[in-house]
Parts: C-alpha cells; sequence; structure tokens
C-alpha cells in the first residue's frame, strides 16, 4: 500500500533541499516577481476613449500576462525540482519554459491562464462598465468580485499544478497529455495540496512585518515544498 508523506515531512524535505541553495531560491523568486510586474506596467499603460476597445484589451492584456508568467512558473518549477533532487539550479533556469519544447509549454500555460481568465471575467467585466462611476455598492460588488476570481483561480493552480512538474519529466508527451496526466494524478491528492499550501499562511502574515520581504523566503519555501509534494506523489503513483 502506498504511504504518502504528511506535510510536516513535505517542508522538511524543502527546508533540506534549501540548505545551501537559498540564494539561487530567492533570486528566482525575485525575477519571476519582477519580471511579472514589468509586464504587466510595460502595458497597462494603453488607454483609450472606447469602451469595447479596452474591454477586449483588457482581457487580452489579462491572458497574455498569464501566459508568460505561467511559462515562468514553470522554470521556477523546474528550479526547485532540481533542488529537490540535489542537483545544480541556476537562475536563468527560470525561462526554461521558452528554450525547450516551447510549443507544449505554451499551449499549457494558454490553457492554464484561459481558465484564470474565465475566473476573473466577471471582475474585468464589472470593472470596464464601472469605470467612472463612484457608486458606493460599486465597491463592495468589486470586492467580492475579486475575491471569488482569486479562490477560482487558486482552485486552478492546485488542480493543474502537476503539470509543469509533468513537462519537465516528460519532454516527450504533448500538452493535451501532460495535461489530462496531470489532473489524473492530483485526483484523490487535492485536499493534501491545498492543505500544504494553506500551512503557509502564517508565514505570508509574519512577512508583513518585514514590509514584504521575508515573502521571498516564504515564496521559496512554499515552492520548494510542493516540489516535495511532487516528487513523493511520483515516487508512489504511476504516471
Amino acid at each position: 500500500m502506498s504511504s504518502f508523506k504528511a506535510n510536516k515531512n513535505l517542508k522538511a524535505d524543502a527546508r533540506e533541499s534549501l540548505l545551501g541553495n537559498l540564494t539561487t531560491a530567492v533570486a528566482a523568486i525575485f525575477f519571476y516577481t519582477l519580471s511579472t510586474m514589468l509586464l504587466s506596467e510595460m502595458i497597462a499603460g494603453f488607454n483609450t476613449k472606447s469602451l469595447l476597445i479596452s474591454l477586449l484589451f483588457s482581457l487580452v492584456v489579462f491572458f497574455v500576462i498569464n501566459t508568460c508568467a505561467n511559462m515562468l512558473r514553470i522554470g521556477l518549477s523546474c528550479i526547485f525540482l532540481k533542488l529537490q533532487f540535489r542537483q545544480k539550479a541556476k537562475v536563468s533556469d527560470l525561462f526554461y519554459a521558452f528554450r525547450n519544447n516551447s510549443d507544449a509549454a505554451v499551449t499549457i500555460s494558454a490553457f492554464i491562464a484561459a481558465l484564470e481568465l474565465l475566473c476573473m471575467m466577471p471582475y474585468i467585466l464589472f470593472a470596464s462598465f464601472a469605470s467612472g462611476h463612484n457608486v458606493p455598492a460599486y465597491t463592495a460588488i468589486t470586492i467580492f468580485l475579486i475575491g471569488a476570481g482569486f479562490l477560482g483561480t487558486i482552485a486552478i493552480r492546485i488542480r493543474y499544478a502537476i503539470c509543469t512538474y509533468l513537462f519537465l519529466d516528460f519532454p516527450d508527451y504533448n500538452a493535451g497529455e501532460l495535461i489530462r496526466g496531470g489532473t489524473k494524478l492530483i485526483n484523490g491528492h487535492l485536499s493534501r495540496l491545498f492543505g500544504l499550501y494553506i500551512s503557509f499562511i502564517p508565514l505570508y502574515v509574519l512577512s508583513l512585518i518585514s514590509l514584504g520581504v521575508a515573502s521571498l523566503w516564504v515564496s521559496s519555501y512554499t515552492h520548494a515544498a510542493e516540489a516535495a509534494f511532487y516528487k513523493d506523489l511520483m515516487a508512489n503513483t504511476a504516471f
């Protein structure tokens, strides 16, 4: 009978993998965050008086940014999976998906980005039509739609978290096979992965004391634990 590790053991594996590699891990998280922020700022300057064009542009921008961010997340998975197996990782591995089997990487990233867009669509639509109207009720609706969209994207992240790692381990598989395989593998383990993510919330809250600087370490710790989860899953499950 397969025996999967408890979250505390996965986190112990994560800490061990970061020993002597924390600089690389934190630098990768920093450049990932910086890259996505810069991409958002570069495109956010677009402005038009046409509501329809602005709406369409917002949807395209959200999709493009998230697709690129998801490709960078594959790079993060590459870095932390290497560390989990005690292999040498480099910050440049962050761009792994842009250099290796990029067609499959783009397809997987775009697929997940499209699902995330569906989650945030109600907020984007409402924000576009409510723009310029200072109505108190709109604020409450906006907060609700942002929260609902955020929870939806979290659910998608958990559902397809394994796909990025399978992309690294099975380069000969196409995007469809990796997506289907990832969702099949995670079935029965969604609550375990969700519980692992939730366990890091206190650390993220504490990182606010450092004005967010410590969140780079917490994010590294989280990604390392996710890689440990994948390693443990594959050690006990056939793909």
